[in-house]
């Protein structure tokens, strides 16, 4: 076998270092930092959209839309990116989307012109789902042997690059100039269009069923359920394929409504401003841990299994947090808050390594791709601007509540795909009826 376009007909059983000319970790380096400078559209949002708002004097839902917004179009991203790495590689996608990228954080500086901004951030945002399809896919094309963890690591990214920018962020005093947050931006823009540019130069893939010398998955849980390669329109005819769709869809909508509100979450119940940064700075910590731990505890304990667990105690831990608001108990709360998103960051890891399990390593960009499309931008219109509609209504116990009751189910309806996990059965083509043969 032979490698497609993107990866130079190479031969599939050559070592990654003849691929290369250097190891298959470099280009897990390289892919864990793509996604890592793109962390700060989703992880640093609670801690930016207060300023963004103070600054420009734009309401509440306006700046939610703008979260919304990313989440959609991030998400929407992930496809095309997903299609055009499958075909031609994920070198030059990176480098320009991060650019792109680079550009949406820099609109943020340019208000007080909201369609501006928002037109800016919706474009960069998009660009942002090419970097993340091509970063987290990595995990499925070149480590078959080793997918929960590497995978994990390199969804950990995605949480852990807004930690140098939160802690800066949360010290700036609310009466500063507008130039004290916008220095931050500026800095952040610059990092994302040159640190993507340099990964970019590192990542590449392997030719179609490639595997490591020698690797024979032997565990039931590594072990693939059929080794036919599902090309997207294979893997969307499957039923499994739109569980996980819909359970994708209420994870993470139970998730995004906490991370982007959790800072006013905190305040709600007037707790101290030290008690709100060490919610937002833990479960930016958290996140990733819980990608990677719970990634790679998958490689023994089962995909599913695993799913279902950790929906189940994200719901648990985001009705923990309303209680412990209620009872004014703020070590509680902070606990609460990130264990829950502890158990919910793990959708980033065990999903696209279900769906390399599942349907294979040859299409994971484009399957997981249509999966994330569909089901983030989903879930984002509750993460984003209905949970927030829901706060302003009924507060934000409620809206907590019901993220709650959606990840339990997400957990739930994960049960029957552990009991009938999709197998490839090929149909026979039907005879050609032969020429001038009448049909009956």
């Amino acid at each position: 076998m032979v490698a497609q376009k993107g990866t130079a007909q190479i031969p599939a059983n050559q070592t990654d270092r003849e691929i290369l000319g250097y190891s298959r970790y470099v280009v897990l380096v390289a892919a864990f930092f793509a996604m890592f400078i793109i962390s700060p559209f989703e992880y640093a949002w609670s801690s930016m959209s207060g300023h963004i708002g103070t600054v420009y004097g734009w309401p509440h839902k306006e700046v939610a839309l703008l979260f919304t917004f990313f989440i959609i179009f991030q998400s929407v991203g992930t496809l095309p990116g997903g299609l055009l790495r499958d075909r031609f590689g994920p070198r030059w996608t990176t480098a320009l989307s991060g650019l792109l990228s680079g550009l949406a954080i820099f609109a943020l500086a340019l208000g007080p012109s909201y369609p501006l901004v928002l037109t800016l951030w919706c474009i960069g945002s998009f660009f942002t789902g090419f970097i993340y399809n091509n970063a987290v896919s990595t995990g499925n094309k070149w480590f078959p042997d080793r997918r929960g963890v590497m995978t994990g690591i390199i969804a950990g990214a995605f949480s852990w690059g807004s930690l140098p920018f939160i802690f800066p962020i949360r010290r700036i005093p609310h009466n500063a100039p507008p130039a004290v947050f916008f220095h931050v931006i500026y800095i952040m823009a610059a990092v994302i269009g040159g640190v993507s540019i340099l990964a970019s130069l590192f990542m590449k893939d392997p030719p179609p069923g490639w595997k490591p010398a020698g690797w024979v998955p032997q565990s039931k849980a590594t072990k693939r359920p059929s080794d036919h390669h599902y090309t997207v329109g294979e893997a969307l005819a499957t039923w499994q394929m739109w569980v996980l769709i819909l359970s994708f869809i209420l994870i993470s909508s139970a998730g995004l409504a906490g991370i982007s509100k959790m800072v006013a979450y905190s305040n709600s119940f007037k707790f101290t401003a030290t008690a709100a940064t060490a919610a937002a700075g833990g479960i930016a910590i958290a996140n990733g841990f819980g990608k990677l731990s719970l990634g790679a505890l998958s490689e023994r304990l089962g995909r599913e299994n695993m799913m279902i667990a950790s929906y189940i105690l994200c719901g648990a831990f985001l009705f923990v947090t309303i209680y412990a608001g209620a009872a004014h108990l703020e070590l509680l709360f902070v606990c609460a808050a990130i264990l829950g998103i502890f158990f919910w960051a793990s959708l980033f890891s065990l999903f696209p390594i279900t769906i390399g399990h599942y349907f294979g390593e040859k299409a994971a960009g484009g399957n997981y791709g249509v999966l994330y499309a569909i089901a983030k931008g989903s879930g984002g219109l509750y993460g984003g601007i209905l949970s927030t509609i829901l706060v302003i209504e009924h507060g934000f116990s409620f809206a907590i509540g019901i993220a709650g009751l959606m990840a339990i189910l997400a957990g739930l309806i994960i049960i029957p795909l552990k009991l009938r996990p999709p197998i490839w059965e090929k149909r026979p083509k039907a005879p050609r009826a032969a020429i001038g043969q009448r049909l009956i």
